[in-house]
């Protein structure tokens, strides 16, 4: 399929000029997520704080936007043609309150939600793979708790009931084996994790957009 350049960046644009009168500022980042989606015609994959919002509820201060995987050389132009400028790690335009990093490949992304936002669908990292990234965080400051380790736990507290803990614990197996000290300490910091969230997951709704 041939893509049409000009009516892409005319649909990123259109969303792009959305983002400055959007009130949410999560909607904000999922708006930016979806021009960048219509603009590049890939998969782009939500993740950071912008998924933790997402799935866990509060406000996640820092207002950018990340997603994976990293862009190509065709991707740079692209981003360009739509005024996005990068500067240090973030592409920014001036009129935007959000600014967009691409951190890694996700390769270690497994699974993944779709949600439409804007008439274009966009993916987000699944609540499953976003607790074991903040639960591997965790490991560098365990058994001090530290900020990866309440991620965690208010991704489990949030979702306790429909996160399917079977994958999570077959996730770990994996890890235990291919990386046995982050592993087992993986495994460490999700058992207290899960003993809190099963405790307090008591009348804590879901969170979704």
């Amino acid at each position: 399929m041939v893509k049409d350049l000009r009516r892409d960046q005319a649909r990123a644009d259109a969303l792009l000029r959305q983002i400055p009168t959007t009130k949410s500022r999560l909607r904000q980042r999922l708006l930016l997520a979806a021009a960048l989606t219509a603009l590049l015609g890939k998969e782009l994959i939500v993740v950071g704080g912008t998924a933790e919002e997402y799935w866990a509820g509060g406000e996640y201060h820092p207002t950018d936007l990340d997603l994976c995987p990293r862009p190509s050389e065709s991707d740079l132009k692209a981003l360009e043609s739509v005024g996005l400028r990068k500067i240090g790690r973030h592409w920014t335009r001036a009129d935007l309150p959000v600014a967009v990093e691409f951190p890694g490949s996700g390769d270690n992304i497994e699974t993944t939600i779709t949600v439409k936002i804007g008439g274009v669908s966009i993916r987000i990292i699944s609540c499953e793979d976003l607790y074991l990234d903040r639960v591997r965080q965790a490991t560098v400051t365990w058994p001090r708790e530290d900020v990866s380790f309440d991620s965690a736990l208010e991704i489990a507290l949030t979702n306790y009931v429909t996160m399917d803990w079977d994958y999570v614990r077959g996730r770990l197996r994996v890890i235990a084996s291919t990386e046995r000290t982050v592993g087992t300490l993986m495994v460490s910091v999700n058992r207290r994790v899960r003993a809190r969230a099963r405790r307090g997951a008591a009348g804590v709704p879901t969170r979704h957009l």
